[in-house]
């Protein structure tokens, strides 16, 4: 871990999703002996975390690929400074139908309404999967909602699909007892990133690569004890323990440095976005970027 000097004024604002970042690094206890002061702050969804993040409310938080650059196409000043890899070969973001529903392939999404969250990772998997093909035209009605939201819509047939995320997930599929038709694997990317303003890079730049390495110990940690980990989460969140479990199956990777590689991959999701016309930014994609949180 990176020794640095204790000052009251050190704080670093770190916003999470339900609760799973802090969970971890408790369960790790990488969370011990912090030469500076995190503050958590809840989001229910990447969205708001990242306008959050553009409007310097927070100092870091974590957002999946999409969901992040469809931020950055909007101008945010915000950059990808620490990648998590693609975990559970995609399925950590799915469609997922109510229970007893005649819906059991993409196909038959064609006009149907499905929830989703604007510019999210869910949002994203629609769009690839329309790109593709896999759901032919006509192309279905896409409702945008938050998570709260869409689980309400789903539960009460208000929509027939929800386009969502993990721990939804495994909320609609194992408490809910619906079923997944379609998951992200071999569409895209699946990175997620830890994302910074570029006031937080500035100025807490120590900070930032402290935490970092620390998650990354978490999770290093947490793939060895997945369900350990679970049982945090679920006490922390109030997850059913059978979904946090689930939850931990699939979201444990271990995080890095942004690699030219990682850049090169994000290229996709940018230019679906673009052609979607949710993205008119322009520019070399490395700008999105942050490859030097070396000390």
């Amino acid at each position: 871990m990176l020794c640095l000097p204790a000052h009251a004024e050190d704080e670093l604002i770190v916003a999470d999703q339900k609760g799973q970042q802090k969970a971890l690094m408790e369960a790790a206890g990488t969370d011990q002996n912090l030469p500076y002061h995190i503050r958590w702050v809840e989001f229910e969804a990447a969205a708001p975390l990242l306008q959050a993040l553009g409007a310097g409310a927070v100092d870091t938080g974590i957002a999946g690929d999409g969901p992040f650059l469809f931020a950055w196409g909007a101008g945010l000043h915000i950059k990808a400074a620490w990648v998590i890899p693609p975990r559970g070969a995609g399925q950590a973001t799915a469609i997922v139908v109510p229970e007893g529903s005649p819906i059991s392939a993409p196909d038959q999404l064609s006009g149907k309404r499905i929830a989703t969250g604007r510019g999210s990772i869910g949002h994203l998997l629609l769009l690839r999967l329309l790109a593709t093909g896999a759901i032919p035209a006509p192309a279905p009605h896409i409702v945008f909602l938050l998570p709260a939201q869409a689980k309400a819509a789903l539960d009460t047939k208000r929509v027939d699909a929800w386009s969502t995320w993990e721990p939804y997930v495994s909320l609609a599929v194992i408490s809910g007892h619906g079923h997944a038709i379609a998951d992200a694997a071999g569409l895209m990317p699946n990175n997620s990133f830890f994302v910074a303003n570029t006031e937080a890079l500035a100025q807490k730049k120590r900070l930032l690569a402290d935490f970092y390495r620390r998650i990354t110990a978490a999770y290093d940690w947490g793939t060895k004890h997945q369900v350990a980990y679970a049982h945090i989460l679920a006490r922390q969140t109030g997850l059913p323990d059978d979904v946090a479990i689930a939850v931990a199956q699939k979201l444990i990777a271990v995080p890095a440095p942004v690699t030219p590689d990682v850049i090169r991959a994000e290229d996709g999701v940018v230019e679906a976005y673009r052609s979607a016309g949710f993205i008119a930014r322009t520019g070399d994609l490395s700008d999105a970027f942050e490859q030097n949180l070396t000390h």
